[in-house]
C-alpha cells in the first residue's frame, strides 16, 4: 500500500454534500428518492441540480417535484452552482464521464456511474450485488486505475526548470492555479514560488527529487502532503523527469504536478467500502451466495454455510451438484441461467431435502455486472421460511376446519364489513334465509331484516356493551315470510383492536317459539286449573244471592200471591239483585276465559296496579285456603311498563302461586307485594316469609324443568317461561333468598314515556 493511501482522513463532512446529477434516468430517481426519504445514513447530500439533454425524462420529473434548483440539458451549466462538492454521472457512458472529469472545476469531485452503482449496491443491501473478496480487490484495482486514467486526463501543472532549478516555463493550468503570469516566475527558483497544489519547498537539497534526477538522469517521483491556511489537508504528487540535450546530458527537468487529495480520499473510501461490504457479508442473517457463470460458489456467507451444513472451504469453488444431492442441486439451480441469459431478477419460493431436514426457502436471485456492464455472476439471497410454512398450513388446516365447521352447522353465522354490508353467509344462513351466499354477499344486511329499523338498537346496544346476547329479532326469508331468530351480535376487529365490522349468530326459533307457545298455553291452562277453586267461590256467592231471591219469589208465587204488592214490591227488589249477580258471573267467566285464550306477544303498555289487581281476586282463596295473607302495599299510580298484559298477569300468577304452594307447605304465612321506581324501570317485589330456597336451586331456578317442588307437583317450567317472557321484552327478574328467610323476586320492567313532541320522538328514534 502506497504512503498516500495509508493516511487517514476525514472522508465525511459535517454538513450535506451540495451535489449535482447527470443523467435523468432511473439511477437518479433512484438516487432522489433515498434523498427525499432520508435514506441515505451519513451519506448525506443535497440534490441542488440535474442534467439531460431529454428534459422529460423520469429523473428531471422527480427533480422538478422536490424543488430541485436547476434543472438544465447541459451538464457544463452544473459546475455554476455555488460550492458546489460533487457531480454524480449516472449517464453509462465513459465518454460522457472523460469530458467531465477534464471539465469539472478542480474542487468538485466526481463519482461517475460505476462508482454510483456501487454506492447503490452498498445502500440496498439485501438487494445488493456481493461480490466475492476476490472479485471484490480485483474491481477495486480496476476502479483505481480508472482513477489514474481519469487523472491522467486531467491537465496538470507543468514548470519546465533549468539545470540550475530555476523556472523557464509553465503551463497555463500551474498559472491558472497560483494567479501569477510567466513573465513574473521566469528565472525564479523553483522552490522561491509559492504553489498551491504543492505547497511550500520543505526538503533539503540532498532529498530533493530533482537534484536527483540531474545527478542520475533518472525520473524520480514523490507525493507531498500540507495544510492550507485552514488547515485543511492536501495531497500532490509530483513527477520530475531529466531533459536531454543532444550530448545525452540532462539539461533540465520537467516538472509535473497534480492535486491527488480527491484521489486519496477516493482510494480511502473504497477501503472502507470494501471492509462495510465484507462485514455485511459475514453478517447478514439471509443465506447470501454468489455464482459465477459455471455455476461455481465463488462466496458465501456463514448463513449459507449453516444452511449446507458445510463449511465455506468447502462450497467455494464448487457446484451445486458436487457438495448436494442432485434433486436439491437441480432445484438451487434454478432461474441461475435465466438470470444470465435475460439479466433479470429471479423470485420463488422452493422445498429443498436436505439430509433429512425439509426445508422452504424464498429466494431471489439477480445479475451482477463487470465495470463494462457483462453480467459474469449471479448473487442471490434466501430466507429459511419453514417455520412459517408450517405455521401457513397449519391456519390453512384450522381455517378450513372452521369453516367446515361454520358450513356444516345450522345456525345462521353472517359477517359485515364497516359499511353493512356482508361479508360472509354460511350455509345455516342459506338453509334459515333461503338466499345463496352469491346471491348476498355484499348486499346490505338490513334487506335481511323483517323490520329494518330493529336494526338500530341492536347495534347501540352492541356498540355500548361489546355485544348481544340472544336478542329476539325476525329476519325476513327469501320467499318473504317472517323467521324469527335468537340473535346474538358482536364486533369484529384486528389485531390492533380496530372494529372491521360485525359478526351475527341467529337460531332459527319458529319451531321453539310454536313449541314454547304450546307450553306457555298448558302453563296458562294449568294456572286455569289453579285457579278453580277461587272461581268457585267467587261464583258460589252471587249463585247463593240468585238462588236466595229466585227461591223466596218461587215461594210467592206457589201462595197465589204473585198479584199482591208484597210481590211486585219483592220483585222490583230481587230482579236486579239477580241481573247484578248474573252480570258478577259473567265478569268472572270472562275474565277467566280471556287469561285460558291464546295469546300472541305484542309490545304493549300495561298498568301494573290494574294487573296485579285482575289477578289477585282469584288468588286470595287460594291463599286463604293455605291460611295465606296477602298483603296488597302498592300504589294505584304505578307508571306504565313495556309489556303485553296478558303476559304481565301470567309472571304475576305464577310468582304469586309459588309463593303461596310454598308457605302452604309450612302452614302458612304471610305474601307482600311491593313496588319502587327508578327514573326507567318499574320494579315489582314478591316476598313471602316462607321456607326459602336452597342455594344449589336458586342457581338454577329459571331453568327449564327445575322445581322446588316434590316430584309430581308442578312441570318446572313456570320461571323459566316467566324468564323468556320478561328477557324478550328488555326486562330482568332476580330472586333473594336464604333458607329459613323467606323468597323474594324482583320484576324489573322498563317503564314507558311517551314522546312529548315530533322533537322528542325524533330524538328517541336517533340510534
Amino acid at each position: 500500500m502506497s504512503d498516500e493511501a495509508s493516511i487517514s482522513l476525514d472522508f465525511y463532512p459535517k454538513r450535506p454534500l451540495r451535489t449535482a446529477i447527470v443523467g435523468g434516468g432511473r439511477g437518479c430517481v433512484n438516487i432522489l428518492e433515498m434523498v427525499r426519504n432520508d435514506e441515505l445514513g451519513r451519506f448525506r447530500m443535497d440534490i441542488l441540480g440535474v442534467a439531460d439533454p431529454n428534459m422529460d425524462a423520469p429523473g428531471m420529473e422527480l427533480a422538478r417535484e422536490t424543488g430541485v434548483q436547476l434543472l438544465t440539458p447541459d451538464y457544463r451549466h452544473l459546475f455554476d452552482i455555488p460550492d458546489l462538492d460533487l457531480i454524480i454521472e449516472l449517464v453509462g457512458s465513459y465518454k460522457i464521464r472523460d469530458a467531465i472529469e477534464r471539465e469539472r472545476p478542480r474542487e468538485v469531485r466526481l463519482i461517475d456511474h460505476f462508482g454510483a452503482r456501487l454506492f447503490w449496491d452498498l445502500h440496498k443491501a439485501e438487494e445488493v450485488i456481493i461480490d466475492q473478496r476476490t472479485v471484490m480487490r480485483e474491481d477495486v484495482e480496476r476502479e483505481r486505475a480508472a482513477i489514474a486514467q481519469i487523472y491522467d486526463a486531467i491537465p496538470d501543472e507543468i514548470l519546465v526548470l533549468n539545470a540550475d532549478m530555476e523556472i523557464e516555463h509553465a503551463n497555463a493550468s500551474f498559472l491558472h492555479n497560483n494567479d501569477v503570469c510567466l513573465a513574473e516566475i521566469v528565472g525564479q527558483h523553483c522552490y522561491e514560488v509559492e504553489q498551491v497544489v504543492r505547497g511550500d519547498c520543505q526538503v533539503a537539497v540532498d532529498n530533493c527529487p530533482h537534484h536527483l534526477v540531474m545527478t542520475e538522469g533518472k525520473q524520480r517521483s514523490i507525493v507531498r502532503k500540507h495544510f492550507d491556511d485552514e488547515g485543511n489537508t492536501h495531497y500532490a504528487a509530483i513527477v520530475a523527469a531529466p531533459l536531454f540535450g543532444p550530448d545525452g546530458m540532462p539539461t533540465g527537468i520537467l516538472e509535473m504536478t497534480r492535486d491527488i487529495t480527491q484521489r486519496i480520499e477516493l482510494e480511502e473510501e473504497l477501503q472502507a467500502t470494501e471492509v462495510q461490504l465484507e462485514g455485511f457479508l459475514e453478517r447478514a442473517p439471509l443465506a447470501t451466495f454468489i455464482k459465477n457463470r459455471h455455476g461455481q460458489y465463488i462466496d458465501v456467507n456463514p448463513a449459507t454455510c449453516k444452511l449446507f451444513g458445510k463449511s465455506r472451504k468447502e462450497i467455494r469453488g464448487k457446484t451445486d451438484l458436487e457438495i448436494l444431492p442432485r434433486k436439491a442441486a437441480e432445484t438451487l439451480r434454478l432461474g441461475d441461467s435465466q438470470v444470465l441469459r435475460e439479466h433479470v431478477d429471479y423470485r420463488d419460493d422452493i422445498e429443498l431435502e436436505l439430509g433429512d431436514r425439509q426445508v422452504f426457502l424464498r429466494t431471489v436471485k439477480y445479475p451482477v455486472t463487470d465495470a463494462e456492464g457483462q453480467v459474469n455472476a449471479v448473487a442471490g439471497m434466501s430466507r429459511d421460511v419453514t417455520i412459517q410454512k408450517r405455521v401457513e398450513a397449519e391456519l390453512e388446516s384450522t381455517r378450513e376446519y372452521l369453516q367446515s365447521i361454520l358450513d356444516n352447522s345450522p345456525v345462521s353465522v353472517i359477517t359485515t364489513d364497516l359499511d353493512a354490508r356482508v361479508a360472509s353467509f354460511n350455509r345455516g344462513s342459506e338453509i334459515i334465509l333461503g338466499y345463496t351466499a352469491d346471491e348476498i354477499i355484499g348486499e346490505p344486511v338490513l334487506g335481511l331484516y323483517a323490520n329494518p329499523d330493529d336494526r338500530k338498537p341492536i347495534i347501540k346496544k352492541m356498540r355500548q356493551d361489546g355485544a348481544v346476547h340472544d336478542q329476539e329479532v325476525s329476519f325476513q326469508h327469501k320467499d318473504g315470510k317472517e323467521i324469527p331468530v335468537s340473535l346474538t351480535l358482536a364486533e369484529l376487529k384486528d389485531n390492533a383492536g380496530n372494529a372491521i365490522g360485525t359478526v351475527g349468530m341467529a337460531r332459527d326459533n319458529s319451531h321453539r317459539q310454536a313449541l314454547m307457545n304450546q307450553v306457555m298455553q298448558s302453563e296458562r291452562l294449568a294456572a286455569v286449573g289453579r285457579l278453580a277453586a277461587g272461581v268457585a267461590h267467587e261464583i258460589n256467592n252471587p249463585l247463593a244471592v240468585i238462588n236466595e231471591v229466585s227461591g223466596y219469589l218461587r215461594d210467592l208465587m206457589e201462595m197465589g200471591r204473585q198479584d199482591s204488592e208484597e210481590f211486585q214490591e219483592e220483585l222490583s227488589k230481587g230482579l236486579p239483585k239477580i241481573g247484578a249477580q248474573i252480570k258478577r258471573c259473567r265478569n268472572i267467566t270472562t275474565r277467566l276465559l280471556n287469561f285460558a285464550r291464546k295469546s300472541e306477544a305484542r309490545v304493549e303498555v300495561a298498568d301494573v296496579a290494574a294487573a296485579l289487581d285482575e289477578i289477585l281476586p282469584f288468588l286470595e282463596k287460594e291463599a286463604a285456603l293455605a291460611l295465606v295473607t296477602i298483603h296488597r302495599n302498592y300504589p294505584p299510580d304505578i307508571p306504565r311498563v313495556l309489556i303485553e298484559e296478558m303476559q304481565l298477569e301470567e309472571i304475576f300468577i305464577n310468582l304469586v302461586t309459588n309463593a303461596i304452594q310454598a308457605l302452604g307447605e309450612v302452614g302458612g304465612g304471610n305474601i307482600w307485594l311491593e313496588t319502587e321506581n327508578t327514573r326507567d324501570r318499574v320494579v315489582v317485589k314478591i316476598r313471602d316469609d316462607g321456607p326459602g330456597i336452597a342455594e344449589k336451586v336458586r342457581n338454577r331456578l329459571f331453568d327449564p324443568f327445575v322445581s322446588t317442588k316434590p316430584t309430581g307437583h308442578g312441570t318446572g317450567l313456570g320461571l323459566s317461561i316467566c324468564y323468556g317472557i320478561i328477557k324478550r321484552y328488555d326486562g330482568e327478574i332476580r330472586v333473594e333468598s336464604k333458607p329459613g328467610e323467606g323468597a323474594e323476586f324482583r320484576v324489573i320492567l322498563r317503564v314507558h314515556r311517551p314522546p312529548s313532541d315530533a322533537k322528542t320522538t325524533e330524538l328517541l328514534a336517533v340510534e
